[in-house]
């Protein structure tokens, strides 16, 4: 697919009931192995990518770093990707150019936020949000930034640990009267969840709590698209770490991947990495 078939097909998720899971991915290997293993949709997250950099995530990346590791990806691999803004584009300058660069890098989307300081694993009401006017010219910004219509623009709510669930939904509402083409919500209560589902009626593309629920019952809720943004690179690290320390203490990694089932299958698709994209 060619970068604007990537966003008609990214819109064509967030239009679809059956809702899609999107793996966070850190690389092209990842992204590719995302497409392979039958997903329709890959998610570059902030966290994720500043740890492939061994970097805290407290936006330390430039855009143009991020930009060269989605255009990484894009050649990689076929399905759309999702770009965590985070809260670096708290500045409409800095989202503007955002858009720019991802968009022209092959991105089919970009998300951010409305908290104004981002960091990953900091206190919830400890985050400073941005008023809804502000958020909402950011949206109108970034929505006249982009060259391709189809380029998806997803505006993230954080505001629940100091808002009311009525205030989160009118904020929703507002990001998608200003033009977001589908919105993102932090919560941890299902219940929460169970009424932004069934209220909110903008395409809902946020983080799945996967230990409280299903997948299936998850989109059953009303979300589009589940992001999962840590699972590929955890499982990864950890088989690495595995298999590293295996490998010290024994003087070879034979017993190590005498045990992995899946091998043979990985061997025969590692292989073939380069040789075409399908």
């Amino acid at each position: 697919m060619n970068d604007q078939q990537k966003r008609a097909r990214l819109r064509e998720l967030l239009s679809d009931s059956k809702g899609a899971i999107a793996p966070g991915v850190t690389d092209a290997l990842f992204a590719r192995l995302a497409q392979d293993c039958g997903f329709n949709a890959a998610h570059l997250s902030g966290n994720a990518i500043h740890k492939n950099f061994c970097l805290p995530d407290r936006n330390l990346l430039t855009t143009t770093q991020v930009a060269q590791r989605i255009g990484q990806i894009s050649e990689a691999s076929d399905i759309p990707l999702i770009v965590d803004g985070g809260s670096i584009c708290a500045e409409t300058i800095a989202l503007t150019r955002a858009v720019n660069l991802y968009e022209r890098a092959g991105a089919a989307a970009i998300r951010f936020e409305d908290a104004a300081v981002n960091e990953y694993g900091a206190a919830p009401d400890e985050l400073a949000i941005a008023p809804a006017a502000v958020v909402i010219d950011q949206i109108k910004a970034a929505v006249d930034a982009r060259r391709d219509a189809a380029f998806v623009v997803i505006a993230r709510c954080d505001s629940r640990p100091q808002e009311t669930l009525d205030q989160v939904c009118q904020r929703l509402a507002a990001y998608a009267a200003a033009g977001a083409d589908a919105v993102g919500v932090q919560l941890t209560d299902v219940a929460d969840f169970r009424h932004i589902g069934a209220t909110v009626a903008t395409p809902i593309v946020t983080l799945w709590p996967k230990a409280q629920m299903s997948a299936a019952d998850f989109f059953a809720l009303g979300f589009r698209i589940a992001l999962t943004p840590s699972s590929i690179p955890l499982a990864a690290v950890n088989a690495a770490r595995e298999m590293l320390i295996e490998m010290n203490r024994q003087g070879n990694d034979r017993d190590y991947f005498a045990r992995q089932k899946e091998l043979a299958a990985t061997e025969n698709w590692y292989k073939k990495l380069g040789t075409n994209r399908k």
